[in-house]
């Protein structure tokens, strides 16, 4: 669907994201335009996991100090036992927060990547959605084809109704348009019919009309392409309207547009859904994400094993990745990307980090102490 603005938290991500993706991409699109948009994405994840490493190194530090304390923190709850009276909850609590303190830990302190990974993930997904506004190698290709598109004129003009192209849209374009933007006008008041004048907008120029047919042709499907140019409804298409001069420019810039936006068959501004060949993609981020919370809960499941963080743990390593299977289902090709990519990328940091803590703790074990 087409999007109003994010708001002021998402907003300021997705631009920060936008600025960067627009350079990688420029980048990339020097030795490829084919695959440009999936290459460009992979790179975005990778320099946004690098630019996460410090926080990912404090919070395994902080998970490693929260195993230590274990049998600490499992005294106190022996202490006070199961009790439900709010006073002793109270004191309980109170001793442990001083344990932390003393410690210098926070018990979630190991959540910190995750919940900074999130805001990210809704920004990429409004990018994703909007990714002309921050490509401009894209917006070229988009205005380029909203340019000829407006430019068809019917061979046989129709008497106080809409031109063919106009009614194409309507039937192909405007069902992506959310009811609360409506009215939605992607020609300019003036060239409104008079029946239909009393809903068009007043003063609706040219540039503004412009504007709304990009964003109508950033959220066609292979399937609307098909309709655009083939016609539907009994409304005669793209390949019949055009001249053959505008027929090879609109179908340079589509192939184009493929080319930058297709990524192993499957378009990155497109939604997954629940078909083949997107399926593909909510279903390896559920197993990137199980294998990387079971390396990231691997060092500290051994202290918790009988504890309730172990069943925690459990369940997060259930419910995390279907809900970000979810997610990706209903979202952009490109946020699945972004969130397979970051998940292969933290499976080889954890691997690595659980190495290091795993020798560092060892040495710390076989320490001699002295008297």
């Amino acid at each position: 669907m087409i999007q109003n603005d994010p708001g002021f938290i998402v907003g300021p991500i997705a631009r920060f994201m936008g600025w960067i993706i627009d350079f990688v991409f420029n980048f990339v699109y020097q030795f490829t335009e084919k695959n440009s948009l999936g290459i460009s994405i992979i790179l975005l994840t990778i320099i946004i996991r690098f630019l996460m490493l410090p926080l990912a190194f404090k919070s395994q530090k902080s998970m490693m100090a929260m195993q230590k304390l274990t049998p600490e923190i499992d005294k106190i709850r022996k202490k006070y036992g199961d009790s439900k009276d709010v006073e002793i909850q109270k004191k309980m609590n109170a001793e442990m927060q001083a344990l932390y303190t003393k410690n210098k830990v926070s018990p979630f302190g190991g959540c910190l990547p995750l919940l900074i990974q999130m805001p990210i993930f809704f920004a990429l997904t409004y990018l994703m959605n909007q990714s002309f506004l921050y490509i401009a190698k894209l917006r070229g290709v988009y205005e380029g084809l909203a340019t000829q598109i407006s430019g068809l004129l019917d061979k046989i003009p129709p008497i106080g109704d809409y031109q063919q192209w106009v009614k194409l849209f309507i039937h192909v374009g405007m069902p992506h348009v959310p009811s609360n933007m409506q009215p939605f006008q992607f020609i300019p008041t003036s060239q409104v019919p008079e029946q239909f004048a009393a809903g068009a907008i007043q003063g609706f120029g040219e540039e503004a009309a412009r504007s709304n047919l990009i964003k109508i042709i950033n959220r066609l499907t292979e399937t609307d392409w098909a309709a655009v140019f083939n016609g539907v409804a009994g409304i005669p298409g793209v390949n019949e309207l055009a001249t053959p001069e505008q027929l090879t420019a609109i179908t340079a810039l589509y192939q184009q547009k493929n080319n930058i936006e297709m990524f192993f068959g499957l378009n990155m501004l497109n939604n997954a859904g629940w078909l083949f060949p997107g399926i593909v993609i909510p279903i390896l981020t559920v197993l990137t994400t199980v294998l990387s919370s079971w390396l990231s809960t691997k060092m500290t499941s051994q202290a918790n094993k009988d504890g309730n963080a172990a069943m925690q743990q459990k369940v997060m390593m259930i419910i995390m990745p279907l809900m970000m299977g979810f997610f990706t289902v209903t979202a952009p090709v490109g946020v699945g990307i972004y969130w397979i990519t970051s998940s292969v990328f933290q499976v080889i940091q954890q691997w690595i980090m659980n190495r290091r803590y795993a020798v560092s703790a060892a040495a710390q074990k076989d320490k001699p102490t002295g008297r």
